[in-house]
């Protein structure tokens, strides 16, 4: 795993140099993803981008992300917390001046040991898109993204996401007489600001 780690450095720091530098800008991206607070726990944490801008429309680079997760339980009076860290990549495409689409994928190490307690890495694969727009200084994009990754896992074979505290559309069971009231789908948002670079 450590080659990963080493191969997603080497990335970043090459980055600029492999992209060229004809009809490109840059960006560095700071990211809010799913915080949630409440008495009973919570999630926070975010990440960081570095974009290649192609053609003003097509974004893309390496990014690196952290996420704190806590949890209360009132009743016991035992608390616990967690967090992840990984990196991978992303790419968009920005249209209208006020949109995008696009992808994001990342390796983040999973805090769950519940299956299979040697996989401490776990593979996530976004597809989505919302609002991106700029501003004279900042470029601010909203987006819902669904993890198609976790959405094609067995849960009986496979750990959790370590995202998935972040999970906020629920699926509800038809017929709560025959199983659980309902489940998460992996969809979560981010919240991101793009600041230009001068090289």
């Amino acid at each position: 795993m450590t080659k990963v780690l080493h191969f997603l450095v080497l990335t970043v720091v090459m980055l600029p140099f492999m992209a060229g530098a004809q009809n490109k800008t840059y960006e560095i991206g700071a990211e809010i993803q799913a915080a949630s607070f409440s008495n009973l726990g919570g999630s926070v944490g975010g990440g960081l981008k570095f974009a290649v801008i192609e053609d003003e429309t097509v974004a893309f680079g390496p990014s690196f992300r952290y996420q704190y997760m806590w949890s209360n339980n009132t009743f016991t009076g035992l608390s616990s917390s967690a967090s992840t860290f990984g990196g991978g990549g992303f790419l968009h495409y920005r249209f209208m001046d006020w949109f995008y689409v696009g992808t994001e994928i990342e390796l983040l190490q999973n805090p769950y040991n519940i299956v299979a307690p040697s996989k401490n890495w776990t593979l996530t694969g976004f597809l989505g898109g919302g609002i991106s727009r700029e501003w004279d200084w900042v470029r601010f994009n909203f987006g819902i993204l669904y993890d198609v990754v976790d959405a094609l896992k067995d849960p009986l074979t496979s750990n959790p996401s370590p995202l998935r505290r972040d999970y906020f559309v629920k699926k509800s069971n038809p017929n709560p007489q025959s199983g659980p009231q309902g489940a998460y789908l992996p969809i979560i948002y981010r919240v991101t600001f793009f600041f230009p670079l001068d090289f």
